[in-house]
């Protein structure tokens, strides 16, 4: 009788002394975990919110432009609706250009001097040439390996004379892991 009578005087210190760490200076809601969506955009006015193919924040281990070579670029690649998803939009960083800043770009290049961009959208005949716009690199975690921006473009119709804007990309954030963590 007398240990429960000790427990119940030590219960209520030890329930009251416990308390949830619910002030947290880290106003992240999960510190360190993906975000829900990789990138995410405004398209002729529609929302537009994506993770890679596989439906995380991770880079593209994949590139089929030559002109976009692995060694010298960083694919981020986000598409709607998974692998079979639409639309898609990809960003190539150069490499050397991972640093904070903006970087201005214009229409499609066999040879680009620094980042680009690209739509692709397969559900209409059209065809989507990029024919200027922004990247901002706004943060990097070179520890964990995760480039954070923001961007805005423009396409047209065609390649050469580029007269129509088919659509308008605006509000563009990405958040990325741009390289394997070793």
């Amino acid at each position: 009788m007398k240990k429960i009578t000790q427990l119940l005087l030590i219960l209520p210190f030890l329930l009251f002394s416990c308390s949830s760490d619910d002030s947290s200076e880290n106003n992240e809601p999960n510190p360190g975990t993906s975000p829900e969506f990789a990138m995410t955009a405004t398209i002729n006015g529609k929302s537009f919110k994506a993770n890679n193919p596989f439906g995380t924040n991770l880079y593209s281990s994949t590139n089929i432009w030559s002109y976009y070579p692995k060694a010298d670029f960083v694919m981020l690649q986000g598409r709607q609706g998974g692998i079979l998803g639409n639309p898609e939009i990809n960003i190539w960083l150069k490499r050397t250009d991972i640093k904070v800043g903006t970087y201005k770009f214009t229409t499609d290049q066999d040879n680009p001097i620094s980042h680009a961009i690209d739509l692709t959208d397969s559900e209409t005949n059209e065809l989507e040439y990029t024919k200027e716009g922004s990247i901002t690199i706004t943060e990097i975690n070179s520890q964990k390996k995760v480039v954070k921006g923001k961007f805005n473009f423009t396409t047209s119709s065609t390649y050469t004379d580029q007269k129509d804007t088919n659509y308008t990309v605006t509000d563009g954030t990405f958040n990325y892991q741009y390289e394997d963590i070793k």
